[in-house]
């Protein structure tokens, strides 16, 4: 049985499970094993090369999958305020 939610018809998932993208832990293997039960896997891709990331991310691996990579911003105080 699966539940149906906004995330799981945007992403096209049977449940509303998504992989945290975590650099050095979450890679292929693990995003295919939670793609294959249904939810969102995600590589976390911030520390790997280039070459690594190619590897991880084969063909064969199942849908849906992605890549998590971080957002720095360079600025050392994020306020709005002027």
């Amino acid at each position: 049985m699966s539940l149906r939610t906004a995330f799981t018809e945007l992403f096209g998932v049977a449940h509303p499970i998504a992989l945290a993208p975590m650099g050095g832990s979450a890679g292929g293997a693990l995003a295919a094993a939670v793609a294959n039960g249904g939810g969102l896997g995600l590589v976390g891709g911030g520390r790997g090369d280039p070459e690594w990331l190619e590897r991880e991310l084969v063909p064969e691996r199942p849908e849906p999958h992605g890549v998590g990579l971080p957002h720095l911003s360079g600025q050392s105080n994020c306020s709005t305020s002027d």
